[in-house]
């Protein structure tokens, strides 16, 4: 049984690996990036190591459309290739930049000849781009995320064939499992996106649920996380489990707004109303300018929806308990583990039960509070959007109470939690490029698409064995040779070390929000903490100088 289930979990891998991103996608967003760090004068080697390994790729297509697509485009990539190692072997590489031009051109026309054949799928079927999954039936692996050592396995039954792909930046695709239980599991998989950070953070949630449900006064109140399932395929993709019936804060409030005719930037327009010029104020400016957007407009949205979807007063005032308890302990865990980034899109509403779950997990440790532009200056989430549902008692209500037990429980187990948080912090599998400072001592925050390239692709084991060269030969031989000789031109240099002061001064930040010290040298009780901690979250001065897509008006 165990061979044949090892070899079914690599197979299911390799093939949900591959088909994150296809051909066309793969090579667009590729050329894409390459063209971007070029015109902006970057570094370009960290595009062509993820090149290396899409040329790989390449050489051993597997489905029909891969082999059309080798056969229309696999001469061009080549000779473009060929220039760019030209350019990269050159002794003076400032002589050489015609080469780097030339490949770049190259590369661009490639880009739009590929656009132009390949119009964005919304749906994809699974027999066309995948015929091994489709052909997959009652299978020994287990449902991923579902295997739980207290119940009955979940094995995978079947694939569903119809796939929906999300236009989103990084085309995450929408699949089906179904399972040995009758029951359909439903999975994102996310290609450019490395989820080993997201699976660690799930494992920290699920200490803090195990913590909470240990204390009689949170375990009373049912106080948890919401989780689900994050299952990393490679270093750049995997799965998460799909939230079902929920909607982010961000599609709640549009439609809202579509349905009582209202502009979805109403608060924007006024505050460039007040100031046209907002993104040259200064920061003074920009706080009258913020209060005179919010001053005139209602900001109620979450609240009206909650009320209008709720069939009685009996279940509005459930869901908002539910709401207001679940927002206050994510709002604590986030605070604890640094967690930023967190714009309507990223927050979402469950439709029954009102509980709030946050999703993109990947910007932790407080790395958004050190951005050079737009750096973020708020512990969490808590904008009036989020506050209005609470009513009446606002923040010094529920939200509290829940924050003072949340933390007081964190705090008593403050061993516990630091010694899960250093593992991770310490992980070398987590990618470190977003804490390197460079030689001017700036910090090179990237955003999550650049952090997460990886040069390692597909594995060679996996290729499939059985093509002809014909397959192939209009890549020519020279070329993958040429790959094969010059890996070293692109090795990833950074070695991980325990040392490096980034972590430790991330250990170290981490420790004194759970012993008290955050604010100053003095140690502040819990409730004197909470109470900082909601002042700064909704400080005018610090949420008016956020980026625009955080929208902090919401």
């Amino acid at each position: 049984m165990y061979p044949e289930l090892v070899e079914q979990t690599e197979l299911v891998s390799r093939e949900l690996i591959r088909i994150t991103l296809l051909f066309p996608e793969m090579w667009m967003k590729s050329i894409d990036s390459l063209a971007a760090k070029y015109s902006g004068g970057h570094d370009i080697s960290e595009i062509v190591r993820e090149l290396q390994s899409h040329y790989k790729r390449l050489y051993n297509p597997e489905t029909l459309p891969e082999y059309r697509f080798v056969q229309e485009f696999g001469k061009d990539l080549s000779i473009a290739y060929e220039s760019l190692l030209q350019f990269y072997k050159a002794r003076n590489r400032t002589h050489s930049l015609a080469l780097l031009k030339q490949a770049i051109d190259m590369y661009w026309g490639i880009h739009y000849r590929i656009k132009s054949q390949y119009p964005f799928r919304k749906h994809l079927i699974l027999e066309g781009i995948s015929p091994i999954l489709h052909q997959c039936r009652d299978m020994s692996v287990a449902v991923p995320g579902s295997y739980n050592p207290d119940s009955n396995l979940t094995t995978i039954q079947l694939f569903k064939p119809d796939i929906e792909v999300h236009r989103t930046a990084q085309l995450p695709r929408q699949m089906c499992i179904q399972g040995s239980d009758g029951n359909e599991y439903t999975f994102l998989l996310k290609g450019l996106d490395d989820l080993r950070l997201d699976e660690r953070v799930m494992q920290l949630f699920g200490l803090i649920n195990s913590l909470l449900s240990k204390d009689s006064e949170t375990a009373r109140r049912s106080l948890a996380i919401e989780r689900f399932p994050v299952v990393p395929l490679s270093s750049n993709s995997g799965l998460i489990g799909f939230y079902s019936n929920t909607n982010s804060l961000n599609q709640i409030v549009i439609e809202n707004r579509k349905a009582v005719n209202q502009p979805n930037r109403l608060e924007l327009n006024y505050a460039c109303q007040f100031t046209p010029n907002w993104t040259t104020l200064t920061t003074m400016q920009k706080v009258e300018s913020f209060e005179y957007a919010l001053s005139n407009t209602p900001g109620n949205d979450l609240h009206r929806a909650m009320w209008y979807k709720s069939p009685n007063a009996e279940v509005w005032l459930e869901r908002r308990t539910n709401y207001t308890r679940s927002l206050a302990v994510m709002s604590i865990a986030g605070y604890i583990l640094g967690l930023g980034d967190r714009h309507p899109s990223n927050i979402l509403i469950h439709e029954r039960t009102g509980k709030v779950v946050h999703i993109d997990l990947g910007d932790c440790f407080e790395i958004t509070w050190h951005r050079v532009h737009f750096p973020e200056k708020v512990p969490f989430r808590l904008t009036r959007m989020l506050i209005k549902p609470m009513e009446v008692s606002s923040t010094d209500g529920i939200f509290k109470h829940t924050a003072n037990h949340t933390m007081r429980v964190l705090r008593a187990n403050r061993e516990s939690l630091m010694a899960v948080l250093e593992a991770f912090v310490y992980d070398p599998l987590v990618s470190w490029a977003y804490h390197q400072e460079t030689d001017d001592g700036t910090n090179t925050n990237y955003t999550k698409q650049d952090r997460t390239l990886s040069q390692d692709g597909q594995p060679d084991k996996h290729s499939s064995k059985r093509h002809s060269s014909s397959s192939t030969g209009s890549l020519g031989s020279s070329t993958k040779q040429s790959i094969s000789n010059n890996d070293c031109y692109f090795a990833d240099t950074k070695a991980w070390n325990t040392g490096n002061p980034k972590a430790r001064a991330i250990v170290k930040r981490i420790h004194d929000k759970l012993v008290g010290t955050d604010f100053s040298n003095k140690q502040l009780v819990v409730s004197e903490q909470i109470e900082k901690l909601i002042q700064q979250a909704t400080a005018t001065e610090n949420l008016a100088v956020l980026y625009s897509g955080w929208v902090p008006f919401w």
